[in-house]
């Protein structure tokens, strides 16, 4: 049974009311945990909750404009609101452009704590204020993404359908940006999980009692399986985006909306699969999340009993 006209839009309805309250607990723990508990104040988790940041961002960008056209629910407002159209032909891209170097920040933070542990670069990173990591996950994709921003059209073809109109050589410059950071961020990625990789399996090879070395190799493994579903998932975004390379010159309206009704599910699944990875990769979130669900019962407990004596001493009044 479908909701709406599009079964694309139905999956990510469905998720955005079942896998996005989730996530934004998942990021609120983390924030809430770091205040006191140490591992949740490494650098690591600070890219994480950036990386959430820019997700959840992605996330309500894409849900807003997909809800106001399809149930008509503002639309005339959103069609008058100058610069609205831009903000959308831009964002999309951009926050896939900044989700994509956080995956590469994520990377090189492993990368520099295994391979290079103890080095100076390590030691300068770990002294660094979170927000440093912060400013750089946000400031480099935007200056990449600015050629763009120069060349930026767009306008909304009509109230109803908001469909939104953009120049050729605006449509393919994103193209190409995006396809190219793509291909550099993957080669660097592979790169440096295999020197991860290879760097465990010989410090698990000449240590003699293996046990030692067992949960850091299995905690790494699992890291470099959370990186390698979030380039997967990149990947299918990357491929949208070489098809809109072939597709610059295309003036038929119907074959570029047969095309774009994917981008959503596209760029919803890519920020989607962060917390499931999490859920089940992430023994320190799964931690957390035990935590959180056994106060929720504590607190349901507790308000059983307060009711329960209540109710026991009418009875007996009676």
């Amino acid at each position: 049974m479908l909701f709406t006209e599009f079964w694309q839009l139905d999956v990510i309805l469905i998720e955005f009311c079942t896998i996005f309250p989730i996530y934004l607990l998942i990021l609120i723990g983390i924030w809430r945990k770091r205040r006191g508990k140490c591992w949740f104040q490494g650098q690591y988790y600070t890219l994480v909750l950036s990386q959430g940041a820019v997700d959840v961002l992605a996330i309500l960008t894409i849900m807003s404009i997909q809800l106001i056209r399809y149930f008509q629910i503002g639309n005339q407002l959103l069609f008058k609101v100058p610069g609205a159209a831009s903000y959308y032909a831009n964002a999309a891209p951009l926050l896939f452009l900044v989700r994509l170097f956080g995956v590469l920040l994520i990377t090189v933070q492993r990368y520099v704590t295994v391979c290079w542990h103890a080095s100076w670069l390590d030691t300068k990173i770990k002294k660094n204020h979170p927000m440093i990591l912060v400013i750089i996950h946000y400031t480099v994709p935007c200056i990449l993404y600015s050629p763009a921003f120069i060349v930026s059209e767009n306008e909304f073809q009509d109230p109803i359908s908001l469909f939104i109109i953009t120049s050729p050589l605006h449509a393919k410059l994103i193209s190409i940006i995006v396809s190219c950071s793509f291909l550099i961020v993957s080669v660097i990625v592979l790169v440096m999980y295999l020197s991860i990789l290879r760097v465990i399996f010989q410090a698990s090879n000449k240590n003699s009692s293996g046990r030692l070395n067992h949960p850091y190799r299995s905690r790494e493994i699992r890291l470099a399986a959370h990186v390698f579903l979030l380039s997967i998932m990149s990947a299918t975004v990357f491929t949208y985006y070489w098809m809109k390379i072939g597709m610059a010159t295309v003036t038929d309206s119907d074959k570029i909306m047969a095309l774009r009704i994917f981008y959503p599910i596209l760029t919803c699944n890519f920020s989607y699969i962060n917390p499931i990875t999490l859920i089940l990769l992430n023994k320190d979130v799964q931690k957390m999340i035990r935590i959180m669900t056994g106060f929720f019962r504590i607190f349901q407990k507790n308000k059983m009993v307060a009711v329960i004596p209540n109710a026991s001493s009418s009875r007996f009044r009676t």
